[in-house]
C-alpha cells in the first residue's frame, strides 16, 4: 500500500468530516454507516491482492480505503452528535423502563421476564432480571459476557455476586453459574439464549446492565458485536480483562485495586477509550492495522510499545495489549 498516499487522503478526509460537523453540514444516519464496516475488510483484501500482483488498480483501492476508513472511524467518534429520529430531525435510543407487575413471571433461576403488550417508544419484547447470591467465601470470580447488538454496561456494586437486567426487542438472554467443586470459585456466563440480536428499525435492540460484587478478584471476558459498551470497572479488583469488539464504541474505566492488571483488547472497526488512574504505571503494546492512537503522557519504548513515566518503579501496573483492525484507540489518565 502506498502509505504516503493513504495517510494523506486519510487525514484530509477525517479533517473535512470534523469541519463539516462543526459547521452543521452533515445530516447522516451514522448507525447505518457503522453497519457497513465489513466493506473496509473487503477493500483491504482487494488492495493486498492487487499490490501483490503489482496491478495499477491498487492505487484506486488505496484511495477508496483511505476515504472509507476515516468515515467508519468518524461514525463511532461522532456517536454523541448523530442520534437521528426517523419521525423527526433526531433519533435517540430509548427503552421502556416501566415494568408491568401483572405480567411478571418468576422461575427458580432468579430470572424475571416482563412482557409488555402496550405501546412504547421502542418495542420491547422482554425484560429479564438475573441474580446470583454471594457465598461467604468467594475470593475470586470469573465473568464471561457475550453481547450481540445493543448497549452494554457494567457499573455500581451489589451485595449479591451479580445482578443483571436485560431489556430486549429481539431474542432473550440467559445466565449460568458454575462453581469449582474444590475452590468454589464461580464462573458466570451471561449470553444470548438463542438466535442473534441485531439492529431493528435503526434502533439498538438490546440493553444489558450489570452490577457486580466488589469483594472478589475478577477475571472478565467481554465480547461485543455491535453497539456501545460502557464499563466502569474502577470499583472492582480486576486482575485480567479480555475485551473483543466488532463494530462497537467502547469506554472502559479501570481502577487501582490490584497490583498488576493485564488487559487484552481486540477490535474490528471500533472506537476504544480506556481510562487509567494517574497513580498507576501503564504500559501499552499496539498491534494490528490502521489505527488512530491517542496516548498522551506516554513515552515510546519501541515501535509498538509505550509506557508512562515511572512505569518501572510503580507499585501498581496496568499492562494493555491492543490489537485493532481499523480503530480509534485512546488512553486517558484520571
Amino acid at each position: 500500500m502506498n502509505r504516503g498516499l493513504f495517510w494523506g487522503i486519510f487525514f484530509v478526509t477525517i479533517g473535512f468530516l470534523f469541519l463539516a460537523r462543526n459547521l452543521g453540514w452533515l445530516s447522516v444516519d451514522w448507525e447505518t454507516v457503522r453497519n457497513l464496516w465489513p466493506v473496509l475488510l473487503i477493500l483491504a483484501g482487494v488492495n493486498l491482492i492487487l499490490e501483490r500482483q503489482r496491478n495499477g488498480a491498487a492505487v484506486v483501492t488505496t484511495v477508496l480505503l483511505a476515504v472509507a476508513a476515516p468515515v467508519a472511524l468518524f461514525s463511532f467518534v461522532n456517536r454523541h452528535h448523530d442520534r437521528w429520529d426517523r419521525d423527526g430531525d433526531r433519533w435517540e435510543y430509548r427503552y421502556d423502563d416501566n415494568d408491568d407487575d401483572d405480567d411478571d413471571t418468576n422461575n427458580d433461576n432468579d430470572n424475571e421476564a416482563d412482557n409488555d403488550d402496550g405501546d412504547s417508544d421502542i418495542e420491547t419484547s422482554s425484560v429479564s432480571k438475573f441474580v446470583e447470591s454471594m457465598d461467604g467465601d468467594t475470593p475470586e470470580a470469573t465473568l464471561k459476557f457475550a453481547g450481540g447488538a445493543g448497549r452494554f454496561s457494567i457499573d455500581e456494586t451489589t451485595s449479591n455476586l451479580i445482578e443483571a437486567e436485560a431489556k430486549q426487542s429481539i431474542g432473550t438472554y440467559k445466565m449460568e453459574v458454575e462453581r469449582d467443586p474444590t475452590t468454589r470459585v464461580p464462573t458466570i456466563e451471561l449470553r444470548p439464549n438463542e438466535g442473534k440480536t441485531e439492529f431493528k428499525d435503526g434502533k439498538l435492540s438490546n440493553r444489558i446492565d450489570v452490577k457486580l460484587n466488589d469483594k472478589p478478584v475478577w477475571t472478565m471476558d467481554l465480547n461485543l458485536g455491535a453497539g456501545e459498551g460502557d464499563f466502569d470497572l474502577s470499583r472492582y479488583a480486576v486482575k485480567k480483562l479480555n475485551v473483543q469488539a466488532g463494530a462497537a464504541d467502547v469506554e472502559i474505566k479501570l481502577g487501582d485495586r490490584v497490583d498488576l492488571m493485564d488487559v487484552d483488547l481486540k477490535s474490528g472497526v471500533a472506537s476504544v477509550v480506556v481510562r487509567v488512574p494517574q497513580g498507576v504505571g501503564c504500559r501499552v503494546e499496539k498491534q494490528g492495522g490502521l489505527n488512530v492512537n491517542q496516548l498522551d503522557d506516554f513515552e515510546e519504548v519501541s515501535d509498538r510499545v509505550m509506557q508512562t513515566k515511572g512505569y518501572d518503579t510503580a507499585k501498581k501496573k496496568i499492562n494493555i495489549v491492543f490489537e485493532g483492525g481499523i480503530s480509534r484507540f485512546k488512553v486517558d489518565r484520571y
